[in-house]
């Protein structure tokens, strides 16, 4: 939650709320994060940021898609990275 609601780089996800994807994840109005630990050249651990700045920040019709895209797309990325 930290990273939906800070400052940071990576944050900005509109009224986020975890979700079960077996790794830490949160879909939000307008967006999802999700991070898990995967050793790379980047660092220890592999942080995915979805941002749709399209979509009006009361939208709540969205989220579900946000989610089903995060379920696909988080652990295939995981694989490719040799982590997942």
């Amino acid at each position: 939650m930290y990273l939906a609601t800070g400052a940071g780089s990576i944050s900005r996800v509109t009224e986020p709320r975890s979700f079960d994807l077996g790794y830490k994840s949160i879909v939000g109005t307008d967006g999802a994060i999700s991070i898990e630990r995967c050793k790379t050249t980047g660092g220890d651990y592999f942080t995915l940021t979805l941002q749709v700045p399209q979509i009006p920040l009361t939208d709540q019709t969205h989220r579900k898609d946000i989610e089903k895209f995060m379920r696909a797309y988080f652990p295939a990325t995981l694989k490719t990275l040799g982590c997942g």
